[in-house]
């Protein structure tokens, strides 16, 4: 595999991402930070960097992020993240493609619970999916937020990179067809939705190498605000 030629394939995959979004029916764009600028205003920019969030709205989903981070020679990381609305019976959709200098080193999918009306979807993405290759990956002990289901391997080349690639943008493309149950108990899909952001924000990694990058503050600003920000007390509030 060529570190490249595989860092190219990410970029295409999330600018398909975001076309998945911005295509569907009352997608609205959301602001979205520019790192890049806050770092170079701030003085803390260690690193020459790719970096690129994009953030939508949608009937179903309050929040989908999609974020390329590129650090060239080195990392390029895809990120999805996306929060349904609190009266949308759905599941957390949570993508992510690591890639190191020469290797792929994960491949992360997963659709977490969150209210029980969405249990079902969680379990017919499962079985509609087929097997994903590559090497299996353990996961930390924070990502019990996850579902059992939950893909977490190692690709070995350059087409199991590109099956995880297709897989998590057939997952998004499905979840944006797929109709969920709407008004189940907010106030346990809001407890859901602040698990899962408390449980992402425990992650280390992710934490040490923004900052070796842009600096700790910056980099706890992105993940408190951008990358895992609280979820909204109600609709009303997160349309505002």
């Amino acid at each position: 595999m060529s570190g490249p030629d595989l860092i190219d394939r990410l970029a295409l995959a999330a600018e398909g991402l975001v076309a998945q979004l911005a295509a569907t029916p009352g997608a609205e764009p959301l602001p979205a930070p520019d790192m890049l600028a806050q770092a170079r205003a701030a003085g803390t920019l260690r690193r020459p960097l790719t970096w690129r969030n994009t953030i939508f709205a949608t009937p179903q989903w309050r929040r989908a992020h999609v974020e390329l981070f590129v650090l060239p020679g080195e990392l390029g990381v895809l990120h999805l993240c996306a929060f349904p609305w609190l009266d949308a019976a759905l599941p957390i959709l949570g993508f992510d493609v690591i890639l190191g200098r020469e290797k792929a080193t994960g491949c992360f999918l997963d659709l977490s619970p969150t209210v029980p009306d969405a249990a079902p979807l969680i379990a017919d993405w499962a079985a509609l999916r087929g097997a994903v290759p590559g090497l299996p990956r353990a996961l930390p002990d924070w990502a019990a937020v996850f579902s059992p289901q939950a893909v977490a391997v190692r690709p070995r080349d350059a087409a199991e990179v590109a099956a995880g690639l297709a897989l998590g943008a057939a997952t998004l493309a499905w979840l944006l067809a797929t109709p969920p149950a709407c008004n189940p108990d907010r106030a346990v899909m809001r407890e859901a939705q602040a698990g899962y952001v408390a449980a992402q924000r425990r992650n280390q990694h992710t934490r040490r190498m923004l900052a070796n990058c842009v600096g700790e503050p910056l980099a706890e600003t992105f993940i408190a605000e951008c990358l895992f920000p609280e979820p909204p007390a109600d609709r009303l509030a997160a349309a505002a």
